[in-house]
């Protein structure tokens, strides 16, 4: 068998391995019928791996584990991560005029504060094309408060994302103009973005099929749009599923997602509200489409509740017990299914009915009758819809209530950094690491504070730090404060920050 051995000539039985194996770990679905799509790509794939004959790289592919490393390789190998300023031009006119103002007009009223998520974000035109449209929309823009998230899978992407120098072929939709206003032209027929575009955008690595979202820590939190166009098509339908419910969970009510339109399928976002303009289709958050009680009502018949509140374990105080906020209860369940505002509050907001889950708690946190656990999980309740403000002001009372706790110090950074409160925000991380110095995740969020105010040396020393504490860890720990976190993904997350 050689190099150019055709598609016929490798078993079933292996690329229906190496299929499952694309599936798992990176989320692709490759079907039979696109086996000998497959092969070609693996072809090319295996010069990067070392491999010759590609038979044997997939053999010894499906045999290992993959590093973060090989991932992104095979990643960029089976999926097309070419993109354009302005792709889909439709969608991009739509938005622009039909949704963005009315979203703009909303939020002038209510703090100036704006949040999207470009979702395998490639080599950056799609975040960058968010950003002058909003530099176009609105004329105050300097008042505002806009987080423009950019993720991928690919670090090459985000590298040449963050540099921010682009060809002609990038601008193949665009008018004339467009190069001369946004750009300048640098090493013959290449164009860098201004310096006050680029910095509207933060760059992250993230595998949507993997990580943790929503969360606080990797700021995938109270999105007003998500991006995700030509990403989810590559997915196997678990796949697609399980990210559009995460997505659901990482908007603010009546926020919106937009796809591609090969993308559109009411089967995978049925969460959702499907909105009709001028003959696209759009998804909006809509927590009304779905009853609360519904989805409390399946975990107290299937006796399950949320990791954090087991039943066996949960001790109602007096307050819960005596509070107006009736808990749920499935009917002819037992006593012992009851559940109490917390428990219902926690179930809401694991699943994105943040609106709702604040309600829960809200007449408790009134009436003076929280514990810390309450103040904790409505801090990210608020935070989760945006509503920084008061998050803060739960938080620092929690704070207040615990001053030696650098679990609270930590999350009143993070709250603090998404106000844009640098100085603060690093402020608190040192107040956690003086009382845990092996807080990672404090490390971790002070290294990339660090870097993004250009202190590279003390960057550096943060994700050494950081490193330094992963090493002591079981690749599959959870890590604290990280909502799922692994510490194995923490360390190959770094693996891809570039210093």
């Amino acid at each position: 068998m050689n190099g150019k051995t055709d598609y016929q000539s490798i078993p079933d039985t292996l690329l229906l391995r190496l299929s499952e194996y694309l599936t798992d770990k990176i989320g692709l679905h490759f079907t039979k019928k696109r086996w000998n799509e497959l092969h070609p790509k693996m072809a090319t794939a295996m010069k990067d791996f070392d491999f010759e004959d590609v038979g044997e790289f997939i053999e010894w592919l499906v045999s290992s584990l993959p590093t973060q490393k090989q991932i992104e390789i095979l990643a960029s190998h089976l999926t097309v991560g070419e993109t354009y300023f302005f792709r889909e031009k439709r969608a991009f006119e739509i938005w622009e005029h039909s949704i963005l103002p009315g979203l703009v007009d909303a939020r002038r009223r209510t703090g100036k504060r704006l949040r999207f998520w470009s979702a395998g974000c490639s080599t950056g035109e799609e975040p960058y094309s968010i950003a002058i449209l909003l530099d176009k929309l609105i004329p105050d823009l300097r008042d505002w408060n806009i987080t423009i998230l950019a993720t991928d899978i690919s670090t090459a992407a985000l590298r040449k994302a963050d540099e921010g120098i682009y060809s002609d072929w990038s601008f193949r939709e665009t008018p004339p103009f467009f190069k001369d206003k946004y750009f300048e032209r640098v090493n013959g027929n290449r164009y860098l973005l201004l310096p006050d575009i680029r910095k509207m955008v933060t760059f992250s690595y993230l595998n949507l099929s993997e990580d943790v979202y929503p969360a606080l820590q990797n700021n995938t939190n109270a999105m007003d749009v998500i991006f995700c166009r030509n990403v989810l098509m590559y997915f196997a339908p678990d796949h697609v599923q399980r990210a559009a419910e995460r997505f659901y969970r990482t908007l603010v009510d009546g926020g919106w997602l937009i796809v591609s339109p090969v993308e559109t399928s009411q089967i995978h976002y049925a969460s959702f509200a499907t909105v009709r303009i001028q003959d696209s289709t759009f998804y909006k958050k809509d927590t009304r489409k779905i009853k609360p009680e519904r989805l409390i009502a399946k975990y107290v018949e299937k006796e399950v509740l949320p990791y954090s509140f087991p039943p066996q374990k949960v001790k109602r105080t007096k307050s819960e017990k005596t509070s107006h906020a009736a808990p749920y209860s499935a009917p002819g369940k037992p006593k012992q299914s009851v559940l109490t505002p917390l428990e219902d509050a926690t179930i809401l907001y694991q699943k994105g009915f943040y609106s709702e889950a604040e309600e829960r708690l809200r007449v408790l946190m009134s009436n003076d009758s929280s514990s810390q656990e309450m103040l904790v999980l409505f801090t990210k309740i608020l935070a989760n819809q945006g509503k920084l403000e008061d998050a803060f002001h739960w938080c620092e009372k929690a704070v207040s209530a615990d001053k030696c706790n650098p679990h609270l110090h930590y999350l009143l950074a993070v709250i603090l950094e998404e106000q844009k409160k640098v100085e603060e925000a690093r402020t608190s991380l040192k107040k956690a690491l003086y009382l845990d110095p092996d807080f990672v995740l404090a490390h971790f969020a002070l290294a990339n504070l660090s870097l993004r105010l250009g202190k590279i040396a003390e960057a550096r020393k943060h994700f050494g730090n950081t490193t330094e504490i992963l090493s002591k860890c079981k690749p599959d720990e959870i890590l604290p404060e990280s909502e799922g976190i692994r510490a194995e993904r923490l360390s190959e997350i770094i693996g891809a920050v570039r210093l």
